[in-house]
């Protein structure tokens, strides 16, 4: 791999983030696996500065260039974290920054988004009549076809205000067959316990409490969501966190309002899913993220030039 290591320390200077969700991964539930995350790291390691969020300041100036600066991020809380990344990052040492959305440390449950994709993967239907005029039919004989619609309805779920989206989700969950509180599933996220287990290599920064896309709701609603998450996590795990990921993490799923919002309760990093490097001048409050379910190769072009510098 000496070719990528090469193109990787030949890009500008600035800071790569890598945004994981699940890592495990199975025929419903799409993750990077635990073979290609371990590759991923020991590459990553051998190639690159993995560097704590508190070293981002500086490795944003600029830093080794001849040893890139990545952060690893990890949104939501998945109990694979727990399970199977964090054992290879406590081998190798290496830090990682983990947003938690606090309400299923607290509750248990899971994602609205991943109980659809289970009851849309997963239900008895053979053609859905959707909830939504745009939509009105869609066949499910494949499970090709019933890809695409998870794609078409979180798309359009995702544009919602967040009680009409509620509504809609109820609505949907019902014509595929399960009651309109949808498909239990089980325990996908961390507990506080296994939380704490994972400190201190790891730094927790929030997700809000209950994961709503930001601008999808009021400003009151919003703070109340940041709020509650930072001091959940200070009350459970002793740290007041100062970095945050917005859900989705799309441009228009935050704004302005959520920013300073964001600043009045403590938080002075924010990270966005959108990709690019993070230069010098990149805004604090919509750092940019690079999926990590790239293949091993493919980590070198995260530095390449087809993607801005901030």
């Amino acid at each position: 791999m000496g070719w990528t290591a090469a193109r990787l320390a030949a890009g500008p200077p600035g800071v790569v983030v890598l945004m994981y969700h699940r890592i495990a991964g199975d025929d419903v539930f799409p993750g990077v696996g635990a073979g290609r995350f371990r590759r991923q790291m020991l590459w990553l390691q051998r190639h690159c500065t993995l560097i704590a969020p508190e070293h981002l300041e500086g490795s944003l100036a600029g830093g080794n260039r001849r040893r890139p600066a990545v952060l690893l991020t990890f949104d939501d809380g998945y109990r694979d974290f727990h399970d199977v990344a964090f054992p290879v990052l406590k081998e190798l040492q290496i830090p990682a920054l983990v947003f938690l959305s606090t309400a299923f440390m607290d509750e248990g449950g899971g994602l609205w988004a991943d109980a659809l994709r289970f009851a849309l993967m997963r239900t008895q239907r053979t053609h859905v009549s959707l909830p939504w005029p745009s939509l009105a039919a869609y066949p499910l004989d494949t499970a090709q076809r019933r890809r695409h619609l998870l794609g078409l309805a979180l798309a359009h779920l995702k544009r919602q205000p967040d009680e009409e989206r509620r509504c809609l989700l109820a609505a949907l969950f019902q014509v595929l067959g399960f009651g309109e509180e949808g498909p239990g599933l089980g325990r996908p996220m961390m507990n506080w316990a296994e939380v704490r287990a994972t400190l201190p290599l790891v730094r927790l920064g929030g997700h809000t409490h209950t994961h709503p896309i930001l601008s999808r709701v009021d400003p009151a609603r919003q703070e109340e969501e940041i709020r509650t998450c930072r001091r959940r996590i200070e009350e459970m795990c002793g740290i007041a966190p100062t970095a945050f990921a917005y859900p989705n993490g799309q441009p228009g799923d935050f704004t302005e309002e959520t920013q300073r919002i964001l600043r009045r309760q403590g938080f002075t990093l924010a990270f966005a899913a959108s990709e690019g490097l993070n230069g010098a001048q990149a805004d604090r409050l919509a750092l940019r993220r690079f999926s990590g379910r790239a293949d091993v190769p493919q980590l070198a072009w995260f530095r390449g030039p087809r993607h801005a510098l901030a």
